[in-house]
């Protein structure tokens, strides 16, 4: 409403009534139009005066009317007159401003409220729905909510998710090292983390960040983002290994857990706001990636070398036999076994063995195309199935698998030990035209492969 205090409408009146005494001492026979100008006073004055107030006023100005009737100046007719029209000027304004006041409460207090209400309601239930429907089909649409998501999502691991984030933060930013340290559900911590110019930063094992003490600084500032220069936490850069001279940290939050911790390396001050405009996305994407690898472990892929199960393998082998004798097209099938590795576990353990094979199943995938599959076929051999292949350019890639797992040894906690593999290599519809047959063949080449000295490729 109109914030004018009371004591500017008392003013203006009786700056009325001095110029309507002005006009009648001086006649120019506009003393009674000064008099009626007195009702505007009386119509703003609801909007900022009490009905005390109210009243009080216009005995005022009953008080000069009757000086004015005392004088000749005004007769009761003119006095009841003025009277009327003040006490309805006031009671109009009165009513208007009730109105306004009325409609305002109305659309504030039932029709936002209602609003609210309502977008609550549509909100809950639609989450509702969205749980419900998850439950109820989540078995049943698990394979082939697989399939869409691979190819409609591209980041669907972390270690993706890694690579995506740190290519668009090494395109738009200038920064060192980038580590993401991501817990689970019973906070065990898996850290990734890549710089600048470097393929591998694990490499230097002693120069490896150690997050527990980055967790430890942040639960010391309430898990609140921070921005350090080396001059200013020496004994954090040195403790945490923190390589460069500038160290920022945001802590990402899902459904109030934390389930992520951000960290960069080398980056300057003036780009620690830029960087936390990032947060809620990488958030929503950690989230997705949780519910992806859920899918994944539920249903087609192993948990420890996150490649296909034997299961899913021999359903795709079926439909890859059926699709190439339907169009006449050749597919290879090779099967990888690491050599000596019962040997690896029984001198190692078996912690060492399970490191060994996951490093391995890691190189067989960054190897191949993005349509050919690998799978645990079981224990330490893989199957590899290369779509529209012919034996001769199998062998050449079997070769390049071989190459690649041989030339670089495998860092398993304290030890690091040089890996091979032997693989057999089996063409579909040249060697076999089912399965079964074509696996066997393939196997076959494997033992040809391994009574070969090992560390060898073999065709069927």
């Amino acid at each position: 409403m109109f914030k004018i205090k009371p004591t500017i409408i008392f003013g203006l009146n009786i700056l009325l009534v001095l110029a309507s005494w002005i006009c009648y001492k001086y006649p120019h026979g506009d003393e009674y139009l000064v008099l009626f100008m007195i009702s505007l006073i009386f119509m703003v004055a609801p909007f900022a005066m009490s009905v005390r107030l109210i009243v009080g006023l216009l005995a005022f100005n009953l008080a000069f009317f009757i000086f004015y009737l005392c004088i000749g100046v005004l007769n009761r007719v003119d006095v009841a007159v003025l009277l009327l029209l003040f006490t309805a000027a006031s009671g109009v304004s009165a009513l208007v401003g009730s109105l306004i006041s009325s409609f305002d409460l109305y659309y504030k207090f039932s029709v936002t409220g209602k609003q609210k209400v309502y977008n609550g309601v549509v909100g809950e239930l639609e989450s509702v729905d969205r749980r419900g429907r998850k439950v109820e089909n989540e078995m049943s649409r698990m394979s082939r909510l697989y399939e869409i998501t691979k190819r409609l999502v591209p980041t669907l691991t972390f270690e993706d998710l890694v690579n995506v984030t740190f290519d668009f933060l090494e395109e738009n930013f200038k920064f060192r090292t980038m580590h993401l340290v991501i817990f689970d559900e019973n906070n065990i911590p898996r850290s990734i983390a890549k710089t600048v110019g470097e393929d591998d930063y694990y490499e230097d094992e002693e120069m490896v960040l150690d997050h527990d003490k980055v967790v430890d600084h942040l639960q010391g500032k309430e898990f609140k983002p921070f921005f350090l220069d080396r001059d200013e936490e020496k004994e954090l850069f040195a403790a945490a290994k923190v390589r460069s001279d500038t160290f920022m940290v945001f802590p990402l939050f899902a459904a109030e857990r934390l389930c992520a911790v951000l960290a960069i390396e080398g980056a300057s001050r003036t780009s620690y706001g830029r960087f936390r405009l990032l947060v809620p996305q990488i958030v929503l994407e950690l989230r997705k990636v949780e519910l992806y690898e859920q899918v994944q472990k539920l249903s087609i892929i192993d948990g420890l070398t996150e490649v296909y199960l034997r299961r899913y393998l021999m359903d795709r082998l079926e439909e890859e036999v059926e699709r190439a004798g339907r169009l006449g097209l050749t597919f290879s099938v090779g099967m990888v076994d690491i050599d000596r590795f019962k040997e690896c576990n029984d001198k190692y353990g078996h912690m060492v063995g399970d490191a060994i094979l996951k490093k391995v199943a890691g190189r067989l995938k960054k190897s191949v195309r993005e349509v050919d599959m690998i799978a645990r076929y079981g224990g330490e051999e893989f199957c590899i199935v290369l779509p529209e292949t012919s034996k001769k350019i199998a062998a050449t890639v079997a070769e390049r698998l071989r190459s690649t797992v041989a030339s670089k040894e495998i860092k398993a906690f304290d030890e690091k030990i040089r890996s091979t593999v032997s693989i057999g290599i089996a063409t579909y519809p040249e060697d076999a035209q089912d399965v079964t047959s074509l696996i066997d063949k393939a196997d076959m080449a494997l033992y040809k492969a391994k009574r070969n000295g090992r560390n060898a490729v073999c065709v069927a």
